[in-house]
């Protein structure tokens, strides 16, 4: 208590430099939410993806060629149905057409309604399985999700949307077994109406989840098609043996030349191998690496990664304490004779140390609470903006839903406070530490 009274008479005497003070500190621990909340949007469990550190992801079929590069294929219904389906290392999975953990909207999920004559309504569209929806926890406002005998039977069903529900039909009016006229695709029996999500979440993100069993491609092989394909695991024992078994797979029809590995020409005689599991990891991982890699054939380090977030929490935290430090010091230099008089009676070094880190986490705290909801009203009032710089822009066509759980995280309030503390530590402690070690007699000849 003391110590607080002490750093309110500062505030009043040396209005100056608290307000330079405090308003680093906010800006500092403002751009530093800013970052976490992107992050924390990006790989925390929030709906509907509350399973994310059980999920891993399938971008695709890869074909690569010796010293001659690699391509891409997406997979095919028989490529999920023989490969993944029935694996007992994989919890629940399913097709889908939809991001697959590399943060990017995909063309084909475009679609259209046809709502009347020369009226229609352009919707994203997903075609997955019926264990979608038990590796997404979507609420459902209203009817349910398809079933695996729907899937099967190719029934013309879908989940659609409560905010596209609401577009429709109106507001209030139950949507359950309306019809959809899809423009040219079969018309849809609507089952369920599911809360929306937000476009920050395009892995889950889509107004309308239809059965995948309702299109036939034709591809080059019958293992190539439209989906990746989204997984989830009991734990990361099941997740290495998933890896070692679709590498087998892999591995036989490398060997075996089966027709995907035709799909890419990189000329006569090359050499090619088919690799299914590029990048298997669990959600955040997954996220990590892909937004962070030089292109889509690229592989980020570990260590790589570490320097690439160091460099961040650099700029964000230590330049801004740097600069405070250097304040903090001139503060002390000009308070080196009190101390000095202090020290003369008495007073220890640790004494002292506690009251400069005491006053200067004041005032820390202070600009930490003003940074802490400058940066919440600025990502909602500029969200489209703001996180239009960290998320897809193609998704975000307009603003985004920001939901509570995104900004008001506990381990966000943790976050924000440890960024506090290092603030305080590193512009505080460096300076008074430094000060306070010079002798009584030089502190007190120091000119004020």
């Amino acid at each position: 208590m003391r110590y607080f009274r002490q750093a309110l008479a500062l505030m009043r005497e040396e209005r100056l430099f608290t307000g330079i003070y405090i308003a680093g500190t906010a800006l500092a621990i403002a751009f530093t939410m800013v970052m976490a909340v992107v992050y924390y949007i990006k790989l925390a469990p929030i709906y509907p993806e509350r399973n994310r550190a059980r999920t891993a992801y399938f971008e695709g079929i890869y074909i690569e060629a010796e010293n001659r590069g690699a391509g891409r294929c997406y997979f095919g219904d028989k490529a999920f149905e023989e490969w993944f389906l029935q694996s007992k290392n994989i919890e629940y999975c399913s097709p889908t057409l939809l991001a697959a953990g590399t943060g990017k909207a995909e063309g084909r999920c475009q679609a259209s309604i046809v709502r009347g004559k020369n009226d229609y309504v352009d919707v994203i569209r997903n075609r997955a399985s019926a264990d979608f929806f038990k590796i997404y926890a979507y609420d459902f406002v209203s009817g349910r999700p398809f079933t695996r005998k729907e899937v099967e039977g190719k029934d013309a069903v879908c989940v659609i949307t409560d905010a596209l529900a609401e577009r429709l039909f109106g507001k209030g009016v139950d949507a359950v077994g309306q019809t959809l006229v899809m423009e040219h695709e079969e018309d849809l029996r609507i089952i369920g109406v599911v809360r929306s999500g937000s476009q920050l979440t395009p892995d889950s993100y889509a107004d309308i989840i239809m059965p995948y069993t309702l299109v036939e491609v034709r591809a080059g092989s019958v293992y190539a098609g439209l989906y990746s394909i989204v997984a989830t695991v009991k734990d990361n024992e099941h997740l290495q043996a998933l890896k070692e078994e679709i590498d087998g797979i892999a591995n036989r029809l490398t060997q075996s030349k089966d027709e995907l590995l035709n799909n890419f020409y990189f000329g006569e005689g090359v050499k090619k191998k088919l690799v299914l599991t590029k990048g298997l990891e669990t959600h955040p991982m997954h996220v990590l690496r892909t937004e962070n890699r030089d292109n889509v054939f690229g592989v980020v380090t570990g260590w790589q990664l570490v320097m690439h977030y160091v460099g961040i929490l650099f700029v964000l935290l230590f330049v801004p304490a740097l600069n405070l430090c250097g304040i903090v010091a001139g503060r002390m230099e000009r308070r080196s004779a009190e101390m000095a008089v202090r020290k003369t009676f008495g007073a220890r070094r640790t004494t002292l140390l506690n009251q400069v880190i005491a006053e200067n986490l004041v005032l820390t705290t202070i600009g930490g609470i003003i940074g802490l909801v400058f940066s919440w009203l600025t990502i909602y009032g500029l969200r489209k903006e703001i996180l239009g710089m960290f998320f897809d822009n193609s998704t975000l066509n307009t603003a985004p839903i920001v939901e509570g759980e995104m900004i008001f995280a506990p381990s966000l309030f943790i976050g924000a406070f440890g960024a506090i503390l290092v603030l305080n530590l590193l512009a505080a402690v460096i300076p008074a530490w430094w000060s306070l070690r010079k002798p009584i007699v030089e502190s007190m000849m120091e000119k004020r």
